[in-house]
């Protein structure tokens, strides 16, 4: 069986920064884990030469959003294939190149560039620049994607058993599928749809007139059947031709459900590629006392047999690089001895970034009494989310009030939050902090990632963490735990009161107080979490049941 895996970003290595955030890290955790498992498949997405974003802080803690462009020559392999697709009355015509994941089969990335003298500078334009794009632009983008994607495929000479649509914004590769196979009924046998997004406002949608103008020759469908309110939801689009449409976690599915007003929406909560995400100092660790761990992640529940000085000598040493590379980088005079919480996330409203900085003065008076805090942040905010840019400026604010406060806390904010710098901090810091607003989190997987390093999570109860988490045993969850039907929002002073409680009363007294029953919960940490939540147990099941609701 063969696969075709369709997104709109990827994240494979630092040094190609076609990727924003979780899906598309996510996503190249998913091409690593089909490499090593041996599947046939094939991955495509968009050659975006500028870039997302490259991030550096100005003035008042203002986000600066560089211009750059990467050497994709270096690291990519042009195809002597390319293929042309029909916007409006133009045709736009599609190079391609190639990343290579190698493994036990090797599983080709393609991406479609339209960066070409033959364009016009419209559709040049359409693989400049990661999700900053709007209306007609973002139209462009994703018929390239899906339109151009399959194209490419059949250019290639690929014909896949399943296609993978990762968000709405591949669905349009339903309009050739239409145009090769004829019938709903053939399409839906081929197609699984995933939803990655818990609001609603993060389907695309696009106007009926809009779209019949720049599809004007994909006559083969009719698009007014399409549509609900002279709108074309692609989300809603991809639901319908695939014969199943899943979220990525098992809260997620509730709230997908609602949000696609489906009640057959499934789950396949998300996992994090463990060969990826694994510390050196750790994975030599795993190497002596879990053999065979890489190729079966199932032996890290084992991990209660590894003696503690051991792990607290691996963990002391990711530790010590993190210190080195914030202090290097932000002057933060961090030093070993202190709890350090890790706090990397896409900058944006919900996720609450700076929830712990909310009460400087409450987050003083503990550090006062119990004990030293350092806190490192990282994260962008989307270049033209004006909100999360303040957002971040006030975190900033926030971090120089509390530590003029108390010499008990120190702060360290790492510019152009990368795969690489993740690697530090998801291995480096004692404690995962991830508290966004509750339903808000599809999934999350920086906290799989931690925790797979030993480290230890305090999370809000929603997405994975819900399934994952078990209080005081690997981590500890913030505010009330939920129904999973229970779609409601939290209150921000209810989970700021009870994130300062837990720091106060479990975190801090047991890290100071408690070593032993510290690395016992990190051993518990990496037991329970790392074999359930890895990308091989996540591809695994969503092939299974692919293949149970195809056949």
């Amino acid at each position: 069986m063969s696969v075709a895996y369709f997104v709109m970003e990827i994240g494979l290595e630092s040094d190609i920064p076609t990727y924003a955030g979780g899906l598309g890290v996510l996503a190249g955790d998913t091409a690593y884990t089909f490499a090593d498992l041996g599947i046939p498949s094939v991955f495509v997405t968009l050659l975006y030469k500028a870039g997302y974003t490259k991030q550096k802080i100005g003035p008042g803690g203002q986000q600066q959003d560089l211009d750059f462009h990467w050497q994709f020559k270096e690291k990519l392999t042009p195809l002597p294939q390319t293929v042309q697709l029909e916007v409006g009355s133009q045709v736009m015509k599609v190079k391609l190149w190639q990343y290579t994941v190698r493994g036990e089969r090797d599983v080709p990335v393609l991406f479609l560039d339209t960066d070409l003298p033959e364009n016009s500078p419209a559709f040049r334009a359409a693989t400049d620049k990661l999700y900053q794009s709007v209306g007609a632009e973002r139209l462009l983008q994703e018929i390239l994607l899906g339109v151009g994607g399959y194209r490419a495929l059949k250019a290639l000479g690929y014909a896949a058993d399943l296609y993978m649509m990762n968000e709405s914004h591949a669905a349009l590769l339903i309009v050739e599928m239409l145009k090769e196979f004829k019938s709903l009924k053939e399409v839906r046998r081929r197609c699984m749809f995933t939803t990655h997004t818990p609001v609603a406002g993060g389907h695309d949608a696009f106007p009926l007139a809009l779209v019949q103008d720049m599809m004007k020759k994909y006559d083969w469908i009719d698009w007014r059947s399409e549509v609900a309110d002279g709108v074309l939801n692609l989300s809603k689009l991809a639901y319908k031709y695939s014969c199943l449409t899943n979220a990525v976690s098992l809260k997620h599915e509730y709230v997908s459900k609602a949000i696609l007003m489906k009640s057959d929406v499934d789950h396949v909560t998300n996992g994090v590629y463990h060969r990826r995400w694994v510390g050196e100092d750790m994975k030599r660790l795993f190497d002596r006392y879990l053999p065979l761990w890489s190729s079966d992640p199932s032996l890290l529940a084992n991990a209660y047999e590894i003696p503690s000085s051991e792990l607290a000598k691996a963990h002391d040493a990711a530790k010590g690089r993190l210190i080195y590379l914030a202090n290097a980088s932000s002057k933060a005079g961090f030093t070993q001895e202190p709890l350090t919480i890790g706090i990397a996330k896409r900058i944006t409203s919900y996720k609450r970034n700076g929830l712990v900085l909310g009460d400087p003065a409450k987050l003083a008076t503990i550090c006062d009494t119990v004990g030293s805090l350092q806190i490192v942040f990282a994260g962008k905010a989307h270049p033209d989310d004006d909100v999360g840019k303040r957002d971040l400026a006030q975190i900033l604010e926030q971090a120089s009030i509390v530590m003029k406060r108390t010499g008990k806390v120190k702060v360290a904010f790492m510019e152009d939050y990368s795969i690489d710098l993740a690697k530090v901090l998801v291995s480096g810091c004692d404690l995962w902090l991830n508290n966004p607003r509750r339903p808000l989190e599809a999934s999350g997987t920086s906290g799989m990632k931690a925790a797979m390093n030993g480290v230890l999570n305090l999370s809000t109860w929603d997405g994975w963490w819900l399934e994952g988490g078990v209080d005081r045993v690997n981590g500890w969850g913030i505010g009330k735990r939920p129904a999973w039907d229970d779609l409601s929002e939290s209150d921000d002073a209810e989970d700021s009161k009870d994130l300062y409680v837990r720091l106060a009363r479990d975190v801090l007294p047991l890290y100071y107080s408690n070593k032993e029953g510290w690395l016992r919960m990190c051993k518990a940490s990496i037991a329970t979490v790392g074999p359930r939540f890895n990308t091989y147990r996540m591809a695994r099941e969503y092939l299974a049941k692919w293949y149970a609701r195809a056949s």
